[in-house]
């Protein structure tokens, strides 16, 4: 996928999530290092749409966390980040979320509504505690 296809917001957002494999010590990129990135731009527009969905940010930006750091560390510095197969599920589900919604990029909320699609995974299990869905998401 064409980086020149994401917005500025979602490319920092994409750039940050894989600063935070090496921040967490882990060896392969996945679907949550893209949420807790998410959360924690300063002015993202995830966090605004979750504020004004009533959903307290800092909550769900903790539970992020603490599932990075239950997740499996490596005691080396990794020179190269494996992406999962899921991190590719994600942005082909985005990039048609972008498409069906006629928005010429990809942007944070499109990464959103995709996360939030998700079958499996901590990152979906997050979202749906908070009670964010795929439904609210399109609240975008």
């Amino acid at each position: 996928m064409r980086p020149e296809r994401f917005t500025e917001q979602a490319q920092e957002a994409l750039a940050a999530s894989q600063e935070l494999v090496r921040q967490y010590h882990h060896s392969q990129w996945d679907v949550e290092h893209i949420l807790l990135a998410l959360l924690q731009q300063q002015a993202g527009l995830v966090g605004s749409i979750l504020t004004e969905l009533g959903i307290d940010v800092e909550a769900v930006k903790q539970q992020a966390v603490v599932t990075l750091e239950k997740s499996p560390k490596v005691t080396y510095e990794a020179a190269q980040i494996y992406a999962t197969p899921r991190i590719a599920r994600l942005l082909e589900v985005a990039a048609a979320e972008a498409d069906r919604l006629k928005d010429e990029f990809i942007g944070t909320e499109h990464l959103l509504i995709a996360m939030a699609g998700e079958q499996k995974g901590e990152a979906v299990s997050i979202l749906h505690h908070f009670g964010i869905d795929q439904e609210k998401g399109v609240f975008c």
